[in-house]
């Protein structure tokens, strides 16, 4: 988030892999002394796959979309930026 001239909260989205950083970072709880492997808690890997299945597709021509046909970031990606900042 930022802040305009008038003082108020202007909303800037991450990028998708920003997003998916933030995501990890929000759910580790330790390392795998044998694998080496950090290991998430069951629903952040819920999150992470949904954040990685609506990731952007630049392969239309005027705009970038995700998987759901919305314009990127689509409402899911939006909602799940706003519980994290």
């Amino acid at each position: 988030m930022g802040v305009d001239f008038m003082g108020s909260l202007e909303f800037i989205p991450m990028t998708h892999d920003e997003l998916l950083a933030k995501v990890k970072e929000t759910g580790l709880v330790a390392k795998n002394i044998i694998t080496g492997n950090w290991v998430y808690e069951p629903q952040i890997e819920a999150l992470r796959a949904v954040v990685e299945l609506h990731k952007p597709d630049d392969s239309f021509a005027s705009s970038v979309y995700c998987i759901c046909e919305e314009r990127y970031p689509c409402p899911t990606i939006q909602a799940i930026e706003k519980e994290l900042l």
